[in-house]
């Protein structure tokens, strides 16, 4: 997999951020329990995971509507040490997240990829942000959940075939995973797909090990 860099302007600032083409099937990898590294190849298939020790037990279960968190302090309460050990960055900083601040096409909706974003963009569901809190950055992770109708996924699944990415099974669901760590940062993506939901998420260097599998756990249990 090959990256580009690209210029992102927020606020009036340009920001450096990591543009991943998501195309050569020698460079993909299905990572099953982590965010963080690429070492199987892409024909592994994503599991349930066990979240292990290091993972933190949920300390309130999130509000729903619908089937959808109301909000993302209620997806990520008593989460915040887990997707960010050091603090570095917090949840929907105004600059990123703010009312009435333009969301990137290229990155913000939960994927790279700009069909998928396509998707992903129109009527969007609750987007998350994690970034840090003092401005721009190209240490981010972006996280969009959302209803989604068959003709939607369909589409969807076709693209990702399309790309060749590794898929699997996941919480009566399907799971497709794309990552490159080969420039020493982590870049990539995690789109799932099951109970009449679309939980995508889009990171550069940033997200912590077993990040989808917890919010899976959080959503279905």
């Amino acid at each position: 997999m090959s990256n580009s860099t690209r210029a992102t302007t927020t606020n009036g600032t340009r920001t450096a951020v990591a543009h991943v083409r998501l195309a050569k099937p020698a460079l993909l990898c299905l990572v099953a329990i982590a965010l963080t590294s690429c070492t199987s190849p892409a024909t592994t298939q994503p599991i349930r995971s066990t979240i292990g020790t290091s993972t933190p037990a949920p300390s309130a279960t999130p509000a729903f509507v619908d089937g959808l968190p109301t909000s993302c302090d209620a997806l990520y309460a008593g989460l915040e040490k887990f997707v960010s050990d050091d603090g570095s960055l917090v949840l929907n900083p105004a600059w990123k997240s703010g009312t009435g601040v333009a969301r990137a096409e290229a990155s913000g909706y939960g994927t790279y990829d700009p069909v998928l974003s396509a998707s992903l963009s129109q009527s969007p569901g609750l987007i998350c942000d994690w970034a840090p809190a003092a401005g721009p950055s190209d240490t981010f992770l972006t996280t969009q959940i959302r209803h989604v109708d068959a003709a939607t996924q369909q589409a969807a699944f076709s693209r990702m075939n399309e790309l060749e990415w590794g898929c699997g099974q996941a919480y009566d669901g399907r799971w497709c995973v794309t990552n490159d760590s080969h420039t020493g940062r982590s870049i990539g993506e995690s789109q799932y797909f099951g109970h009449g939901i679309w939980l995508a998420s889009n990171w550069n260097n940033a997200g912590p090990e077993t990040y989808t599998p917890e919010l899976l756990r959080r959503l279905f249990g």
